[in-house]
């Protein structure tokens, strides 16, 4: 029985292998190219997270919060298991997960988390930004103002915002309403705040926010806190953080829970205390 079997020319399999070493030879220009150019995946991840880590000096003099300069939010009564004994409390932070956003690492839909990585940074420093004629730059932040809130340094203009869910699939992890950055500021990117202690909001309202004070930061579309969610956690480029959404958490006596309570910070000097409330005499007396 005759069995058929196939020839190979020698110029047939010399042509494959000169075929095969030529597109090598144009995937490594390629990637060469792409190299010089700054383009390779890895270096647009090492460049956005150099941004995102770049130090934002903190050094206030004021005695209040003023519309315009850098603050972090910080929720100090909550600690991150494992992170330096969970010293620090956590900060607001800006993160992402798309190497194809803007340059500075941010940009519509990045997700707002609660980050152990306390020190101030482009990721964790924000302005307060005005709504209306009443709110001009370097003017007092009040008690029951309404304001927007946008990353310190930003190559188009972001404001933070709750997100509502159309979907269920559009939910944070915890089920609530997430904490992300748009591009176009509506009432979801409208916040107010509160004082911390409820006996003391009536006397607070229309009073200057104090550096340090510690607050409820309040949603105004919703009514909702802005809350650290201490039982889901997010992985981030910077390791696992926790989500942060609107949600209100109260104990049973009606006042809300350490997930709720957040103090901005404008110098690293300035952080209040559950003893020290930041309203003292000159506050009352709106100086």
């Amino acid at each position: 029985m005759h069995r058929d079997t196939q020839q190979y020319s020698v110029n047939v399999r010399m042509g494959n292998w000169v075929e095969e070493t030529r597109l090598q030879s144009e995937k490594i220009k390629t990637f060469l190219a792409k190299r010089d150019r700054g383009e390779l995946l890895v270096q647009k991840s090492q460049r956005m997270y150099a941004s995102l880590l770049r130090p934002i000096v903190l050094n206030s003099t004021s005695e209040f919060l003023r519309y315009g300069e850098d603050a972090q939010l910080v929720c100090s009564d909550i600690r991150f298991p494992g992170w330096k004994d969970g010293a620090g409390g956590v900060a607001l932070s800006c993160s992402t997960s798309d190497y194809r956003s803007e340059l500075d690492g941010l940009g519509p839909g990045c997700t707002i988390t609660a980050s152990p990585l306390t020190e101030s940074c482009v990721r964790n420093c924000f302005k307060i930004c005005k709504i209306g004629s009443n709110c001009e730059k370097g003017k007092p932040l009040m008690f029951g103002d309404t304001f927007a809130i946008s990353p310190c340094i930003s190559s188009k203009p972001l404001f933070v915002a709750a997100v509502m869910p159309r979907l269920y699939t559009e939910q944070g992890v915890s089920g609530h309403p997430a904490l992300k950055l748009v591009d176009a500021q509506d009432a979801y990117c409208r916040w107010t705040v509160d004082y911390w202690r409820v006996s003391m909001r009536e006397e607070a309202k229309g009073l200057p926010v104090p550096n340090g004070a510690r607050v409820v930061l309040k949603h105004t579309a919703t009514n909702l806190n802005v809350a650290v969610e201490t039982n889901f956690r997010i992985a981030t480029f910077f390791g696992d953080e926790y989500e942060v959404s609107a949600h209100t958490y109260k104990d049973v006596s009606g006042c809300e829970k350490p997930q709720n309570i957040w103090e901005f910070v404008t110098s690293r000097k300035s952080s209040g205390s559950e003893d020290d409330d930041g309203m003292n005499d000159d506050t009352k007396t709106n100086k």
